[in-house]
């Protein structure tokens, strides 16, 4: 029986040796270590959630985020580059690109040690959940790099390239491995979810908030059927969370409205792991909760701030009303120019207490039964089951603000709504005088690369309610990147004066841009691994 965990190579001894790209898909996070026991392999799947988050790069990629133009404005070579879209940004920080590369890959690696020792041991049934965990956590890896480097899954998926998926611990110096191509590499994930779903076992956990219990589980299993247009499985995976009584499990965002606006009282409750909204959680070294939403200056040059907000997220009418009928409160600050609900923890770890130096960690918070009741809705709206989606849209909805409205109400108000536009128009008055009017709004041109939809009518009414209520519930967490690839909704670069008008815009990225699919890090390139097409 092989008892004796075999690591790859550590990141700084491969930049300088660099025999190949596949020493960094495979290095794993730990000092070498005995596996002898079952305890021991059930211990080490602590490591197969990567220690990074790639909440910044998504947020910044989006059309959440803006560019602001005055003066004493704060950024970094980083944030420059990255909302400039460069291709190998500069990796000031740990929120970078080759961070969330290097770390998810540390991740599988982990992952298939645990069921390679698992399998020489004779696959017992005492380790079936812990097999089952390091399955559905090698699938969620990959899955948060397609996110990241892939273009989305849709019709020329079976042509577009994919990434290397690993399945094995390595034995070689030069592993062969190809790219393959999306249709490949979303096979093998939806694989490895359907290996691993029937065996999760939340007794295996002493904190189960932390690891890929039932719920999470199907959660994320609800989010990658959304993904791939399993709309049937997305909405079994969807009961397996929700139960019979969504609203019991739903978060209290009522309770919300009388709680602090320091900056601690929200992102702590935000983050309770005894929270049965919260399904799984991390807190990842990253400065993302200094940086994005928050009420520290730092990288105020790009952020959430009052145009986008109020004309299409957090402070934006909707069906509901204006936005004092939200149950969250909001926090603005000149001087800080950002806007965003209090929910993203800034949290430090000091390695030395009396030179009170240490790392930074941000709270994350990866699936939510809020989430997952939105997806089943999406997953109802595309089925044109209407009435089912309408039921699970009236279930958030109350419980997230104060208003309940009616279908009919609903419908007019996306229907009646101007399709989003990012300019600013002068309108002159039958007086003389002018007046300038702003075009955004929530309601975008949707160019999905897979779903069908039928525009002009009753389901993409039903859609845009949706898209607005997902981004304003998952603002600052990375989220929204998600739905623009999928509904390839095109993000224009705006930068914005001081008076919050658009004053240009310096680039956009369109349905069917390339860069939809971040470039991967340089010296993976260099190493043999294609780049990404531009």
């Amino acid at each position: 029986m092989k008892n004796i965990l075999k690591f790859g190579l550590f990141l700084a001894s491969v930049i300088i040796l660099m025999p190949s790209c596949d020493d960094y898909l495979d290095t794993l996070p730990d000092n070498r270590a005995e596996l002898d026991s079952e305890n021991k392999v059930i211990s080490l799947l602590v490591s197969a959630y990567p220690n990074a988050t790639s909440a910044m790069m998504s947020e910044y990629w989006s059309d959440n985020w803006d560019s602001h133009e005055w003066a004493n404005l704060n950024t970094n070579n980083y944030m420059e580059d990255l909302w400039n879209l460069k291709d190998q940004p500069n990796r000031e920080g740990n929120d970078t690109h080759f961070r969330s590369w290097e770390l998810c890959y540390k991740s599988i690696a982990t992952c298939n040690e645990v069921l390679s020792v698992i399998e020489e041991m004779g696959s017992p049934a005492s380790l079936s959940a812990a097999r089952a965990e390091a399955l559905v956590a090698r699938a969620w890896n990959h899955f948060e790099l397609a996110m990241l480097f892939l273009l989305p899954y849709g019709e020329s998926s079976s042509t577009d390239m994919g990434l290397p998926y690993m399945t094995q611990p390595e034995t070689t110096v030069k592993p062969d491995y190809t790219r393959g191509t999306v249709a490949e590499f979303y096979k093998k994930i939806q694989e490895d979810i359907e290996a691993g779903l029937p065996d999760i076992d939340n007794s295996l956990y002493s904190q189960p908030k932390f690891h890929f219990n039932t719920s999470a589980a199907y959660a994320f299993a609800t989010k990658f059927y959304m993904t791939i247009g399993e709309f049937d499985k997305a909405i079994s995976c969807a009961n397996r969370v929700l139960g019979s009584s969504p609203k019991q499990v739903l978060r209290d965002w009522q309770a919300t409205v009388t709680m602090s606006m320091d900056n601690s009282e929200q992102p702590d409750a935000y983050m309770q792991k005894n929270n049965p909204a919260t399904l799984l959680m991390s807190y990842p070294t990253s400065g993302w909760s200094t940086r994005g939403p928050n009420n520290y200056s730092t990288g105020n040059k790009y952020s959430h701030s009052q145009l986008v907000a109020r004309y299409e997220t957090l402070q934006s009418n909707g069906p509901w009303g204006n936005h004092s009928q939200i149950y969250i409160r909001t926090w603005w600050n000149t001087n800080t120019n950002k806007l965003f609900h209090k929910k993203i923890g800034y949290y430090f770890e000091y390695t030395d207490p009396v030179a009170r130096t240490g790392y930074q960690h941000t709270g994350i918070v990866h699936f939510t039964t809020d989430e997952v009741l939105l997806y089943r809705a999406e997953a109802y709206i595309l089925k044109k089951e209407y009435d089912k989606a309408y039921q699970d849209l009236t279930t958030f909805i109350t419980n997230y603000t104060r208003s309940n409205p009616s279908r009919e109400e609903i419908l007019d108000f996306y229907k009646d709504m101007a399709y989003y536009h990012y300019e600013v128009v002068t309108q002159q008055n039958p007086d003389g005088s002018e007046t300038e009017i702003q075009y955004p709004t929530p309601k975008k041109p949707l160019r999905p690369p897979l779903y069908q939809i039928d525009y002009g009518q009753e389901q993409e009414w039903w859609l845009h309610y949706v898209l607005h209520l997902r981004r304003i519930l998952l603002m600052g967490e990375g989220q929204r990147w998600h739905d623009v690839k999928r509904y390839g909704i095109t993000v224009h670069r705006r930068v914005v004066d001081v008076g919050h008008k658009v004053i240009r815009v310096t680039d956009s990225i369109p349905y069917n841009d390339k860069r939809r699919a971040m470039q991967i890090p340089q010296e993976i390139i260099n190493a043999g691994c294609p780049a990404n097409p531009r």
